[in-house]
């Protein structure tokens, strides 16, 4: 499924503003409508998102220009129509992002990952559990369960270097159209906060997340156990087009 196109915009958008100086202004919006060949309303939202992120900044009656995002550390993971995952979201804004990875096997699914997959309870799933870094920095810890009876190959994959999103979309052409997420709070115990080096008890931000294919059968389940001084999670929420 093709990226809304105010996505392709926006991303195109960030790493033209990257590679200018601060105070460096934007041509004029006509201009860059033209240029992108959308409306207004979409190129003024890939805009927004960035003046959000504090790549840009408006000033009224002069323009736009470019800026840099306060926090220089806190990577943000957006949530839209499109299912991209946090490996693409980083590299495309030119960041580096690493895995090392803890655990890659398998385990029966159990009562909670057979509901969450669609499964048997007896049925056999790969968990994958990686510290993930962006240009070095620890940022996240992840935990991702699949079917191995539909994805035996992530049992062997290297993933260091690359996503599992990425992975089953080259290798197994899985397209992945819908996140069903749930945010919250959790305290780090003493394994986590070792791995995360982070004080035992800390909070964390934890996503728990469903990942379905355009058959709208569930692909990835997992949780992701954010660092809160450099994560941020966005949601744009989107109105049903059915």
């Amino acid at each position: 499924m093709a990226e809304h196109k105010y996505a392709q915009v926006r991303d195109h958008l960030l790493r033209r503003v990257s590679g200018l100086p601060v105070g460096g202004q934007l041509p004029a919006e006509a201009a860059l409508c033209d240029e992108y060949a959308v409306s207004r309303i979409t190129l003024r939202r890939a805009v927004d998102e960035l003046v959000n992120d504090g790549y840009l900044i408006r000033q009224h009656g002069r323009g736009t220009f470019v800026s840099r995002p306060r926090y220089a550390l806190k990577h943000r993971e957006r949530f839209v129509s499109e299912v991209t995952g946090f490996f693409t979201q980083m590299t495309r804004q030119g960041h580096t992002v690493t895995s090392e990875v803890l655990a890659q096997k398998r385990m029966r699914a159990g009562a909670r990952l057979a509901e969450a997959l669609d499964l048997s309870p007896a049925a056999q799933v790969v968990r994958l559990e990686r510290v993930r870094r962006v240009n070095g920095a620890i940022h996240h810890l992840a935990e991702s369960f699949v079917a191995e009876e539909r994805f035996p190959d992530v049992l062997a994959a290297d993933f260091t270097a690359t996503s599992l999103f990425a992975h089953l979309r080259a290798h197994h052409d899985v397209v992945l159209t819908r996140n069903e997420i749930v945010v919250g709070l959790h305290t780090c115990d003493g394994r986590e906060a070792h791995l995360l080096d982070v004080a035992d008890g800390s909070p964390l931000l934890l996503a728990t997340s469903t990942v379905f294919d355009l058959e709208r059968r569930p692909v990835v389940h997992g949780t992701s156990k954010f660092l809160p001084e450099s994560a941020e999670l966005s949601f744009d929420i989107l109105a049903d087009a059915d």
